[in-house]
């Protein structure tokens, strides 16, 4: 079990940082550390599977060098700017630190694709279960030794819609003291936090894109990019309160801008555009900037890094 803690108290303006992984990793993990890999089952027996697997797996690199694209460079930068210690909220692994060596794995509870734990599952599956779960792993650090005593600087959490609904349940289970440094960000998140939570959502919206612009995907991480690095320093030692309404002031008088609205084809249609595009460039990042402003077309980061794999080992074979 990782024990990996922050810096004493004063020793920076956060705590923590807490964002969700990242789909893109610097090392390929091999099919034995994918969710398919696993044999369909109840989820019980595929949480069990899943973290006898983690025991198996060799450790590669350390979760910070493992997790690559844009929302986690920019947490980097984000825990750099704080003096905060990093942590990913990974559905493969647990809460687990920037610095801990993990493995390099293909798990995650969104979508159907080859890395869908939730597809593995026979029934319906249980994000909130299975987060419980993954936090009993070999690599996963304990949520609650995050707020010594001692220390009350916040802590910070970026989080998606899916993540949030697997996340929440544990982050609720805080004692008030704890509650009370937490400083939450994302899209639209109150209608899924219980209220306890809900009350220490920052007010970013839509208009973040006029500040510090980028894809919907990595709204979270740009939020708290933004925060760590310009809310933080501007109010030091405040209360939820006076950070909700620094945040209101950053954005007042900043208008979202109207973005293109790209249609959404197939995975064959996406893939034949890859096809199309790859003597031009075979970088991830670059091809998904191409084919959404030269196509006009919509993919999500983690849908498009499924579909270019496909679409390379279609082309080998």
């Amino acid at each position: 079990m990782n024990n990996a803690t922050g810096g004493e108290a004063g020793g920076g303006l956060a705590k923590a940082l807490l964002v969700p992984c990242a789909s893109r990793k610097s090392v390929r993990p091999a099919t034995s550390a994918c969710a398919v890999s696993l044999t369909k089952a109840q989820q019980p027996d595929i949480e069990t599977a899943w973290l006898d697997r983690l025991h198996k797996l060799p450790v590669q690199r350390p979760a910070g060098a493992l997790y690559s694209g844009r929302g986690f460079h920019l947490a980097r930068q984000a825990a750099a700017a704080s003096g905060g210690t990093l942590y990913a909220i990974s559905a493969g692994l647990g809460l687990v630190a920037a610095e801990q060596v993990v493995p390099a794995y293909g798990l995650t509870i969104v979508g159907r694709g080859p890395e869908s734990v939730s597809a593995r599952v026979v029934g319906r599956f249980d994000p909130t279960a299975w987060w419980c779960a993954i936090s009993s792993g070999p690599f996963a650090t304990s949520l609650l030794s995050l707020f010594k005593p001692e220390d009350d600087r916040p802590v910070l959490v970026a989080l998606t819609q899916p993540y949030a609904r697997m996340f929440a349940t544990a982050l609720d289970s805080l004692p008030d003291i704890a509650i009370a440094r937490l400083r939450i960000v994302g899209v639209n998140l109150t209608s899924l936090l219980p209220g306890r939570l809900a009350s220490q959502t920052l007010p970013y919206d839509e208009r973040l894109q006029a500040v510090l612009p980028g894809t919907r995907a990595d709204f979270p991480h740009r939020a708290i990019a933004h925060f760590a690095t310009n809310g933080l320093g501007a109010q030091p030692g405040a209360d939820v309160a006076e950070h909700r309404r620094w945040v209101e002031a950053a954005l007042a008088g900043r208008i979202a801008p109207v973005l293109p609205q790209r249609p959404r084809l197939s995975d064959e249609d996406i893939m034949l555009l890859i096809e199309r595009h790859l003597p031009e460039t075979k970088a991830i990042g670059r091809l998904l900037r191409l084919i959404r402003d030269r196509e006009h077309v919509a993919c999500e980061q983690a849908r498009f890094t499924r579909l270019y794999r496909a679409t390379i080992e279609r082309r080998a074979a």
